[in-house]
């Protein structure tokens, strides 16, 4: 009994992780294909849209990404002509981002990225359920032999 319980429980850990995979994926291909952003982009987007003229940093600790990633990924959504940087009047090192008119209506239209979902779901949990899932992901990237690769985002090459 006690076999066929784990051999369950192995399979469904495969399947959940098949599914968020796929949702991920399916998400990131649908942004591209109707947008023409990438998934990170449209979720920079829908934080600036929050709190207009939020400096990098901070969009960077939101996002949970290192600030060169979002520099790269604002970058692109600059050249896009979807954000401005501003610098800060009272402290020049200060980048500010803002949405300009075109920003604004895509986010309107876009959906909402599902990493902002996912983070809003964790923020929810209890610190002792939020510690079971970071210990059992940090095990199961020890189980795959992937806890040293360099990732940026899922699916993207920001």
């Amino acid at each position: 009994m006690g076999e066929m319980r784990r051999d369950a429980q192995i399979s469904e850990t495969m399947q959940s992780l098949r599914r968020i995979f796929k949702a991920l994926h399916d998400y990131s291909q649908e942004v591209s294909n109707t947008f023409g952003i990438t998934g990170p982009q449209l979720w920079a987007l829908k934080i600036v849209s929050q709190h207009p003229g939020l400096a990098l940093g901070e969009l960077s600790r939101k996002m949970y990404l290192h600030p060169s990633t979002v520099t790269g990924v604002i970058d692109r959504l600059e050249s896009k002509g979807y954000v401005v940087r501003d610098r800060d009047s009272t402290d020049r090192r200060v980048v500010k981002v803002n949405l300009t008119r075109a920003g604004q209506d895509l986010v309107a239209k876009a959906p909402n990225p599902i990493q902002g979902k996912m983070i809003y779901g964790l923020m929810k949990l209890s610190e002792d359920e939020l510690n079971i899932i970071y210990e059992s992901v940090k095990k199961l990237a020890e189980i795959a032999e992937v806890e040293n690769v360099k990732v940026t985002f899922f699916f993207d090459q920001e």
